[in-house]
């Protein structure tokens, strides 16, 4: 249990500061009525998704009181065939104006705001060892109180993503803890196969070492 305990307090110190957004992985294909629901926009969040369509539409969705400071940021894990993806997305809600023409549907009383890709800003990501194109980007106040969702969509173009929602880091001791399967999971996004392998192989040493230690 001692050594257990001092593993965790020198994680602590050692994970980089740049790791600040709490992972979300989309599980599953969201839509309107079933989207991935943040809980408070203005923490650090990146959700990792995928357009596996070329007419596909992932929804983010989350509650806002007027005045709040809103960040959305697009990053595209470089990867071989993911590097030129140029995914869109759109905040929408009743409480904006503008009505920015999309290529889905959305209620009548809503408005929406197109972001379009912008030129590429290479960033590499220190505690993953994992490297990302930075496109666009919004830095704003909640315009009224309300429900405002993100659409992630393409102009015919599959791939994977990672969305940034809000800059204030905020960790709990759980999230501290799950560190480590955040790891496992975001390097699993980049390269299921190569992880898979990995994960494999270091099994069968622990198991080899066990089984010599017991002999």
């Amino acid at each position: 249990m001692r050594r257990f305990l001092i593993i965790i307090f020198m994680f602590f110190i050692f994970v980089p500061k740049v790791y600040a957004h709490k992972p979300i992985f989309e599980t599953k294909d969201t839509t309107f009525e079933n989207p991935i629901v943040i809980k408070d926009h203005k923490i650090s969040y990146a959700v990792y998704g995928k357009l596996d369509r070329m007419d596909d539409v992932d929804y983010i969705k989350f509650y806002a009181k007027k005045g709040e400071p809103l960040f959305i940021q697009m990053t595209i894990p470089i990867f071989k065939g993911n590097e030129d993806f140029s995914p869109l997305f759109a905040i929408i809600g009743k409480g904006i104006n503008r009505k920015d023409k999309l290529p889905f549907d959305i209620p009548k009383d809503y408005g929406a705001i197109v972001l379009k890709p912008t030129p590429k800003e290479y960033f590499y990501e220190k505690f993953t060892q994992t490297k990302y194109y930075i496109r666009q980007s919004i830095r704003s106040e909640i315009p009224e109180d309300g429900e405002y969702y993100v659409a992630i969509f393409s102009n015919g173009e599959k791939g994977k993503y990672t969305l940034a929602i809000g800059d204030k880091e905020k960790f709990t001791i759980l999230d501290w803890l799950k560190m480590p399967f955040s790891y496992v999971a975001v390097k699993y996004f980049f390269n299921p196969l190569k992880t898979t392998l990995i994960l494999i192989l270091l099994v069968g040493l622990i198991y080899i070492i066990k089984f010599k230690l017991q002999a």
